[in-house]
């Protein structure tokens, strides 16, 4: 019996071992991360992005795999966490991004410069509706409660094409204050609770070539993300659900992941607004381990 428990043991940790090699594989085939390798990315502006891969990090006591990137970023509104991971995860399971603080810093910055441009819409929709000589005063003041998950999932080991995972999930909640001011009248007061989830799926849709500055890509990994959102409002607001939800949803990330490269092209797009994104590979050079070699265009 206890020969039978030893060989049960000893086949359990074979098989965990076994599991995580073939997480770390499927990792560096399609994310490789070896010290001294780089990649050279321009966006749809002619902007250039390097990522340079350098030595893991501690974060709070978990070993992450690490980049670093050129130039510094700047402003949280140009933040992609689809592109831009400081650190990132390989288990069993995932490659995941530990992106949750960084997403909730650039959802904030954008959020609040949104509703500045929506105040501003606000008051001059509802004084263009006036008798002229009249005018309202319109206040508004809110506060931002934002909640990322930690982890960004990016991509399942020995995934299945065309099998929907969820990726992220965010939750927010906007408390308004109005305060409305008219000359002769008594000022009102309104305060309106948001409440607004997002989330996040991806799948894993097939192989194909890309090409790019860089060179051609055959059997790149195409992966694509679509976002959906929810929204509840207190008091309920005719329409709200409708204007705010969409106004998160239907954007699409696309990307590309070439063998032994990792990530060639990116291509986003917002149903609502129009606005198209894009990142392509210029220039790469990844060391290898063994040899210490690099391949590099």
């Amino acid at each position: 019996m206890l020969k039978r428990f030893r060989s049960i043991c000893i086949l359990l940790l074979i098989f965990g071992f076994s599991a995580t090699l073939m997480g770390n594989e499927w990792a560096n085939y399609y994310f490789p991360d070896t010290l001294g390798s780089y990649w050279t990315y321009e966006n749809q502006d002619g902007d250039e992005l390097t990522r340079y891969a350098i030595e893991p990090q501690d974060v709070d006591g978990e070993m992450h795999r690490a980049f670093s990137y050129e130039p510094a970023l700047e402003d949280w509104a140009d933040y992609d966490y689809h592109t831009h991971p400081y650190f990132y995860l390989v288990s069993d399971d995932w490659t995941a991004f530990l992106v949750g603080e960084d997403i909730e810093n650039a959802t904030r910055t954008v959020t609040e410069r949104q509703w500045q441009e929506v105040v501003s819409m606000m008051k001059e929709q509802i004084n263009n509706q006036l008798p002229e000589g009249t005018r309202i005063e319109l206040d508004v003041t809110y506060d931002l409660d934002i909640q990322a998950q930690d982890y960004f999932y990016f991509l399942p080991n020995n995934a299945t094409f065309n099998e929907e995972w969820e990726a992220l999930r965010i939750d927010m909640q906007i408390n308004l204050q109005m305060e409305m001011t008219m000359e002769g009248f008594p000022p009102t007061t309104q305060a309106i609770t948001m409440s607004l989830t997002l989330t996040e799926t991806g799948v894993i849709t097939g192989t194909e070539a890309v090409d790019t500055d860089a060179g051609t890509f055959e059997d790149c990994l195409v992966i694509t993300y679509s976002t959906a959102a929810t929204i509840e409002t207190d008091p309920e607001i005719p329409d709200a659900k409708s204007m705010f939800a969409d106004a998160y949803s239907g954007s699409t990330t696309t990307l590309w992941l070439a063998p032994n490269v990792g990530l060639v092209k990116m291509e986003q797009e917002s149903e609502n607004s129009g606005v198209g994104k894009t990142l392509e590979l210029t220039n790469h050079e990844i060391t290898t381990t063994e040899s210490g070699s690099s391949e590099n265009n």
